[in-house]
């Protein structure tokens, strides 16, 4: 039964420290890529089609666009000088930002719709826009800004305690009290949650490609690796060691994961020729593919799973400690 156990400990372990690998990856995608604010987008074009029939498709995309790529609003800017603009064109366009509130999506709106500000809508958009904020009943933007940032003012300089957020949701609804205000406060926070579903959707579909680069390009077989781990009784014992030190850490350098997998030949890349016979064998392409699959479920989960192995092995082993005891003192 132990042995069995410390069989298992021991995939997991491989598993966990591989999962962080695939953590570093879906991360860098999912920044590289921006997923977040281009699911931001979608959210915010289906909210804008919702205020008013006017506001297209193509109108809606770029008053996001605008409003996600404000200095004020946008996430990290491309760090190289001169080739700023190039390297966003390469990676798919601006950088939107990642969170927008209610207030401060409402108050661009209204600064687009004015020409306020240092980012400016075509004139065509502008109108279009206007027009629509006029139905909603904002009749002048720039007076319903005005009257916004007046307000809050006030109330900053007679309720101090209060929040900045509650500050200004106030002044909104106290001094712009309008359909389009009203609207907004209805579908914002639904329209955030659907984005945050589709970007975890998404960010489990990078993750699950993550594991499978991680898995088929390291050619991590889980089936073979029981099959080792239960013949090898040295290597079984080193990852039960390595086990209980991950247990104990909680913080260890993913380095200290990778050289112990290296040197255990887990995760050794082999030459051209050595590495394409890897796939020789159906049984092993499938357990590459098993091996992306329980990767997929993430490095948290593989945590949880070997602090109750952990857990689980003191008890047993204590069990045939106390057995081993007995027998040995039975007459």
């Amino acid at each position: 039964m132990l042995k069995s156990l410390d069989v298992l400990i021991g995939l997991v372990v491989v598993l966990l420290a591989l999962s962080m690998a695939v953590t570093v990856v879906t991360q860098a995608m999912t920044a590289i890529v921006n997923t977040r604010g281009r699911h931001l987008k979608r959210g915010l074009q289906d909210l804008l089609q919702q205020l008013d029939p006017a506001l297209t498709a193509t109108i809606s995309e770029a008053i996001a666009t605008a409003v996600l790529t404000h200095p004020l609003v946008s996430g990290s800017t491309t760090p190289i000088a001169g080739g700023a603009s190039g390297l966003r064109k390469l990676l798919g366009g601006a950088r939107y930002g990642n969170v927008i509130h209610r207030e401060e999506f409402t108050r661009l709106l209204m600064a687009l719709a004015a020409g306020e500000g240092s980012v400016a809508l075509e004139d065509a958009t502008r109108e279009v826009l206007a027009a629509a904020l006029r139905r909603n009943g904002v009749a002048d933007p720039g007076l319903a800004l005005a009257a916004v940032r007046g307000f809050a003012l006030e109330l900053e300089r007679t309720s101090p305690d209060l929040a900045n957020m509650t500050r200004q949701n106030l002044a909104f609804l106290h001094a712009a009290p309008s359909d389009l205000v009203a609207k907004i406060n209805s579908w914002f926070d639904q329209t955030m949650d659907r984005t945050s579903q589709r970007f975890t959707a998404s960010t489990r579909a990078i993750t699950f490609a993550g594991a499978f680069v991680v898995a088929f390009g390291l050619q991590v077989d889980t089936p073979s690796l029981a099959n080792r781990l239960a013949m090898d009784d040295a290597m079984r014992d080193a990852f039960v060691q390595q086990a209980q030190a991950m247990h104990a850490s909680r913080g260890s350098p993913e380095a200290d994961y990778r050289a112990f997998l290296a040197d255990n030949g887990i995760i050794r890349l082999p030459d051209y020729n050595g590495y394409l016979t890897g796939f020789g064998s159906l049984s092993a392409v499938f357990g590459m593919l098993v091996t992306a699959l329980l990767l997929s479920l993430g490095a948290p989960f593989w945590y949880s799973i070997l602090a109750r192995l952990l857990q689980l092995r003191s008890v047993l082993a204590f069990k045939e400690d106390r057995q081993r005891s007995e027998r040995q003192t039975a007459p």
